[in-house]
């Protein structure tokens, strides 16, 4: 039996990102992000994924992975149809959104 945990919110970044990955045994593993609209180009390392879980988006189906870099959790999010990320910043406890507030199930990644 997995663990279940509920996630209270995401606010999605409107930003551009680029996300180096590695793939393993058919697994996708992100191991830094960047936001490349700002000059600095500051990579975001991941130092745990803490979980993952899909959902379909029409006929996308969208690749979730909560990350942790060991300060703060972050929300990637790949999809597989036209292959483009999106970056959200997660939290454990209710916070203000300009999109509201989402609740998701997933499973805790073990790994």
């Amino acid at each position: 039996m997995s663990d279940m945990v509920t996630i209270v919110g995401t606010t999605e970044l409107e930003a551009r990102i680029r996300v180096a990955v590695i793939i393993e045994g058919g697994r996708i593993i992100p191991v830094w992000f960047e936001l490349t609209d700002k000059p600095s180009r500051e990579r975001v390392f991941v130092k745990k994924i803490t979980y993952r879980w899909t959902h379909m988006e029409g006929v996308a189906k969208i690749l979730n992975f909560g990350i942790w870099d060991g300060v703060n959790s972050y929300c990637l999010s790949l999809n597989t149809k036209d292959f483009t990320w999106e970056l959200g910043i997660a939290e454990d406890s209710p916070f203000p959104s300009s999109s509201g507030t989402s609740t998701w199930r997933f499973h805790r990644d073990d790994d």
